[in-house]
């Protein structure tokens, strides 16, 4: 075999080895570098919906709503952060002064279930009265009667409100507010 074609077999052998190398390197560096496939990102999400439908609403005895999944991850505790604290259920008797009296008749007791924990009203024929308002473990209870046909429950958490409103007037109806930072 002459000697320059020996030369270009050479050349070509060790072209062909460099270029199967790189190309085996890129495609390791593509492979092991290519995006995940695409998720849900957790954005501080802010939003309203009633949870009953308009007109009457459905007794306390029906079966329970269940409150949606959290799409947030929950917070870790560590031994250096105070755990929140929680109030006992709050009851009619300490609500507004209004007595059961002022709460007979209309559409009766209504339980509202949230992320935040559990109301149940008495909605009668003048005014609205709480029976009971049980906060979910980390929240805490408030409640707000400016007049005796509303009544506002919030349950209050480090990273979520839930805000539920029973009204008398026009129509007895419930509404939650569920709001998430």
């Amino acid at each position: 075999m002459p000697r320059p074609l020996r030369y270009l077999m050479i050349w070509l052998c060790c072209t062909a080895l460099t270029v199967t190398a790189a190309f085996l390197a890129v495609r390791f560096v593509v492979h092991s570098t290519a995006p995940l496939p695409p998720t849900a990102r957790a954005l501080p999400t802010v939003f309203s919906t009633p949870t009953s439908p308009p007109g009457p609403l459905v007794p306390a005895t029906s079966a329970p709503r269940t409150p949606p999944a959290p799409t947030r991850k929950t917070p870790t505790v560590t031994p250096s952060t105070k755990a929140p604290t929680t109030r006992p259920p709050t009851t009619a008797a300490t609500t507004g002064g209004h007595t059961s009296s002022s709460c007979r008749g209309g559409a009766g007791v209504h339980s509202m279930q949230s992320v935040g924990g559990r109301v149940t009203f008495n909605m009668g024929a003048d005014a609205i009265c709480l029976v009971s308002a049980v906060p979910a473990p980390g929240f805490t209870t408030s409640t707000d009667q400016d007049a005796p046909d509303t009544l506002t429950v919030t349950f209050l958490s480090a990273t979520h409100r839930s805000e539920t409103t029973g009204t008398i007037h026009p129509q007895p109806q419930a509404v939650t507010r569920e709001v998430s930072w």
